[in-house]
């Protein structure tokens, strides 16, 4: 099942699968309402059968579309599922090097396959300009992808096994991200190509960011602890 919460009455909706679709080992880990404002729609999947499904938040009834697979026949596992400002969904194959797009409209499942074959990408986020940023743990990179021209670009962290788990751009057209193991902050300018390393005061784990764009702050979980860390961008 998945939920909703009202700020304002602080009163909880929740919304569960069908029965009839689960199983003991039923579970929804990825929820995406970022755009359900567009068509009324929240994009969730199940990790049992690794299908993508999606809310009809008005009726409460929930469309099974199924599993993406790529040309060879293998599922694509969205590890991310960050969607678009219409609402199409992206699948982040943690698994492999191909990120999945499923339109909102004709439920059409294309496969990208990334640069990088080994590329494993993890978590993103569509930004304000239409492209796709997200992390590729396995490349040690940060990537973009764009859905008009279908084309990737990727850049190589400077500090080595950093591991990047998430990747996020803000307003300025800067990249943030994090390494799952070096206890790092990376801010990137894709413009100029630098990099600029920000070491955290404890170790953290950076798994899921987050960037407020109102406040120029980064913000991440630590991971092995019950805290919370900024960093504020004074320039």
């Amino acid at each position: 099942m998945i939920a909703k919460v009202d700020a304002k009455t602080k009163k909880a909706v929740v919304y569960e699968i069908p029965k009839e679709w689960q199983s003991n080992s039923t579970q929804q880990s990825m929820v995406s309402p970022q755009f359900s404002h567009i068509d009324g729609k929240v994009w969730t999947n199940n990790q049992d059968d690794h299908s993508t499904l999606r809310l009809d938040v008005k009726t409460g009834k929930f469309e099974n579309l199924g599993v993406a697979k790529n040309a060879e026949g293998q599922t694509i596992n969205g590890y991310g599922m960050p969607p678009d400002q219409n609402n199409n969904l992206y699948l982040l194959q943690f698994q492999g090097a191909e990120i999945g797009r499923i339109d909102a409209v004709t439920k059409e499942v294309k496969i990208y396959k990334t640069p990088g074959p080994q590329s494993r990408p993890r978590r993103g986020r569509i930004g304000d300009d239409g492209n796709l940023w997200f992390a590729e743990n396995g490349s040690n990179a940060v990537a973009m992808f764009d859905p008009r021209t279908n084309n990737f670009k990727e850049w190589i962290l400077p500090t080595k096994r950093a591991t990047p788990y998430d990747a996020v751009r803000n307003k300025n057209g800067e990249v943030w991200t994090g390494g799952e193991y070096t206890d790092r902050v990376t801010r990137f300018n894709p413009t100029t190509g630098e990099f600029m390393d920000y070491l955290m005061p404890q170790e953290v784990d950076i798994r899921r960011v987050h960037f407020d764009d109102a406040r120029n702050e980064f913000w991440i979980g630590a991971n092995h602890s019950a805290k919370l860390l900024k960093v504020e961008a004074l320039d």
